[in-house]
């Protein structure tokens, strides 16, 4: 009687090994992991600038071409948040180009000493580029844009302005 237990516990465990190999080839396992996309849902912290102005930043890649950016600057001089949208339409492996549209808050002393303090929009090109030879995730950028209420130090009224930032990728 222990002998006829024994052999239907190992003929058991024998059935359930082998539906356990059979259900692992029935679903079929990639052969080697993906790389990575480098921009999908990539999240960076830096500083970001509108001349003179220097804050604080967040970037969140939403896909290879698509980021969305807040901007923070705050100081003696100027009060300036809101939102950026970025489309990168031109990608190498130590640069990308890119088109902004940023709309927010802007408060400055123009350069007659005037405040100006009104909702705005700033509109333009950038490039993004890194030293994947010294850290990857850190991506530097310069960008060129039309101001629809200028700049801090600045002529009064709608211009050119000019934008910088450092930021770390997290993940």
């Amino acid at each position: 009687m222990g002998s006829r237990s024994l052999g239907r516990r190992t003929r058991g465990q024998s059935t359930l090994l082998l539906l356990g190999l059979f259900l692992m080839l029935w679903r079929p396992v990639p052969a080697a992991a993906a790389d990575r996309d480098p921009y999908l849902f990539r999240f960076g912290l830096g500083i970001h600038g509108v001349y003179p102005e220097l804050g604080y930043s967040a970037v969140l890649n939403l896909t290879r071409h698509s980021a969305l950016q807040g901007t923070f600057v705050y100081n003696d001089y100027a009060v300036i948040w809101g939102g950026k949208y970025m489309y990168r339409y031109y990608h190498q492996p130590t640069h990308n180009l890119y088109l902004f549209g940023q709309a927010g808050y802007f408060a400055f002393y123009d350069n007659t000493w005037a405040l100006v303090s009104s909702p705005g929009f700033i509109g333009g090109l950038g490039l993004e580029f890194t030293t994947s030879d010294f850290v990857t995730n850190l991506k530097y950028n310069l960008e060129v844009g039309y101001s629809t209420v200028g700049y801090s130090g600045g002529p009064p009224g709608p211009g050119l302005v000019y934008g910088w930032g450092i930021h770390f990728y997290l993940f």
